[in-house]
């Protein structure tokens, strides 16, 4: 009788243990339709292009009050960067956030798809803030914009090898688009459908705040995340103090969140030794958080360190999107406030000082620290001779944690050459020169005026390039031969033809008009080589003709009176005791034939009009316009 009691004990508790089983099974099995491929992987993998669409209309479908799936534009190879809406103040559109003042912002994943940390977090963030809906749901005062992948095409050619410098997933796609263009690197230029797609995507829901998730490329250090602001390239001085306040207190709470996060991104002096000391990199507008700056919004560059596990970096990068979810839903209001008022203020700038670049000091040579950081590192030693391969090369100890002492160098001043008066009135680009500027223009959403009709004897400011100024990398960037310049800008008359662009610098958007019209600026147009055929020597004066200009000039001949006018020729004899008294004080001058040739030729009117004639008039005039 016992034996019996025992079985059927025996096989109740075998019945039961199926049942639970069973029910586990099945919740798991419920569950794990949501989970994504990173997840049910243990971290150790990320899910493909197809996983994120998807993702994107079962978010919409399952919660489609809240959530829109949006296809913002297509990569190079055709394929959709499909973007996530998402909210719970019953704003989904550009038009509805903006009439109900409520603010937006925008988190990018991908831009470099190898560092695709913030796709996993930011799906795995929207899907768990939708499960539930806390009394301090940040969704209830905010529209969230997700892209998880910027990068699709990179993000669909994975590799193990593409991101040696990184610890997992196991497959990482590549940093650079289709077309090789680096799409951080990008956002003046626009040169990409990738990005020409985020423009506009930009333009139609203009978010207050800009996130772009990246992954660091080295340190070995135990910091695992750091925050990159570049504030300085406003110019309200009001937004500047809120967005340095919104980082140190995106800072305090990523740190109660059990993170050790570093408020930029340190640029070792010396790569074989980091007490030798860190730098702070002013960046360029070029960068996704100083294009939104120009804006006159917060940008933020984040990059979690490559070297922590991929599990690790997924939730760092998930706890600084809520900590920027929760800090728009504490301060969105004002926030948003200061922006509108940055806003009107820059449409009043006109005729004002303006740095449109600027540059740590170190790089002058100024070696002052401005503090000292302790920073949370690993013991290493520095080999003068490295094994195997020998020189100077550093190993880090990661079983020795230590902290780094080391002197901190981040101050940061303008550029002096970029330093600018703005013009009164606004720029001017001539009518042959529209269809190279236009599309800028467009894309970047600044206000212009197409002239109906032309005008006489317009009040400007024409740059003359000072030719020796003229400086062409020696290698290609982005695709593109970059050029530096500098000149006098010079005030004159001149006709405007019909058909003519007229930029007004009281607009919203003066500061990126600036930054892509002024030759000085890091990623004008013409930094950018768009202008090089104005400073390219199209046609010239034979030796044989230039030596008896010479000729006739130094031996003061009437021919010069008769060819070039008379006000040259009654300077020729002031010109002839120039000449003679460098002769006889320069040596460099006088054993130069070229600099010899020089001295007269370049006293002729040039035979080359607008060469070196940058395309770009600046006015004072205030140029009415018909609506």
């Amino acid at each position: 009788m016992a034996g019996l009691m025992n079985q059927r004990n025996f096989l109740y508790c075998l019945l039961a243990l199926m049942a639970i089983t069973f029910d586990a099974f099945a919740q798991t099995k419920s569950d794990g339709a949501e989970l994504l491929l990173a997840e049910s992987s243990q971290f150790r993998r990320t899910g493909s292009y197809a996983e994120v669409e998807a993702v994107c209309q079962n978010l919409a479908k399952k919660y489609s009050e809240f959530v829109r799936c949006l296809t913002i534009g297509n990569t190079a190879e055709g394929r959709p960067i499909v973007a996530l809406a998402v909210s719970r103040t019953g704003a989904l559109t550009p038009v509805q956030a903006k009439r109900a003042g409520i603010p937006v912002v925008l988190a990018i994943g991908g831009t470099h798809a190898g560092e695709i940390d913030g796709k996993d977090a930011g799906l795995i963030l929207i899907r768990d803030m939708l499960k539930k809906s806390p009394a301090k749901d940040p969704l209830k005062h905010q529209v969230f914009l997700f892209v998880p992948v910027f990068n699709v095409d990179g993000h669909e050619r994975p590799s193990p090898f593409n991101r040696p410098n990184q610890n997992g997933p196991s497959l990482q796609g590549e940093r650079v688009t289709a077309q090789r263009i680096n799409l951080n690197r990008d956002w003046m230029l626009g040169q990409t459908s990738e990005m020409n797609a985020m423009l506009q995507f930009i333009s139609q829901w203009d978010p207050l705040v800009t996130l772009d998730l990246h992954v660091t490329d080295g340190v070995r250090f135990r910091h695992d995340v750091s925050l990159s602001m570049s504030p300085m390239f406003g110019a309200d001085d009001v937004l500047q103090e809120v967005s340095d306040k919104f980082s140190v207190d995106m800072i305090e709470r990523i740190q109660a969140k059990g993170h050790h996060p570093l408020d930029f991104t340190p640029v070792l002096l010396d790569f074989e030794n980091p007490r030798a000391g860190i730098m702070r990199d002013a960046d360029a507008p070029r960068f996704s958080h100083v294009y939104a700056v120009l804006r006159n919004r917060i940008g933020v560059l984040v990059e979690d360190h490559a070297w922590d596990p991929y599990a690790h970096r997924v939730q760092t990068s998930k706890d600084v999107l809520s900590a920027a979810l929760e800090l728009v839903a504490s301060q969105g209001k004002h926030l948003l406030k200061v922006a509108q008022q940055a806003d009107d203020n820059i449409e009043k700038m006109h005729s004002e000082v303006v740095a449109l670049d600027w540059q740590n000091m170190l790089e002058l040579g100024l070696d002052i620290p401005t503090g000292q950081a302790e920073l949370l590192g690993y013991e290493y030693t520095t080999h003068a001779s490295a094994p195997v391969v020998g020189g100077r090369h550093i190993t880090y100890h990661i079983d020795q944690p230590v902290v780094w002492h080391t002197p901190v160098y981040s101050d940061i001043q303008p550029v002096n050459e970029a330093i600018v008066n703005l013009p009164l009135g606004g720029y001017i680009i001539p009518v042959g020169w529209t269809s190279v500027v236009l599309p800028y223009l467009q894309k970047h959403g600044v206000t212009y005026h197409v002239l109906q009709q032309s005008i006489k004897g317009l009040a400007v400011e024409e740059l003359h390039v000072d030719e020796d100024s003229i400086s062409f990398e020696t290698r290609t960037f982005q695709g593109r031969i970059r050029t530096s310049l500098t000149g006098d800008w010079l005030r004159t008359q001149m006709d405007i033809a019909q058909g003519s662009i007229y930029v007004p610098i009281r607009q919203a958007r003066a500061l990126l008009a600036a930054h892509l019209l002024e030759p000085v600026s890091p990623d004008s147009l013409s930094r950018w080589g768009l202008f090089n055929t104005a400073y390219e020597i199209t046609d010239h004066i034979s030796n044989h003709r230039q030596l008896q200009i010479a000729q006739w000039m130094f031996g003061q001949d009437k021919k010069i009176r008769e060819g070039y006018g008379a006000s040259l020729h009654r300077k020729l004899p002031d010109l002839k005791k120039e000449y003679q008294t460098r002769m006889d004080r320069d040596d460099r001058f006088r054993e130069d034939p070229e600099q010899r040739m020089d001295f007269w030729i370049r006293q002729i009117p040039y035979h080359d009009p607008t060469f070196n004639k940058y395309p770009i008039i600046r006015t004072d005039r205030l140029i009415a316009v018909q609506p």
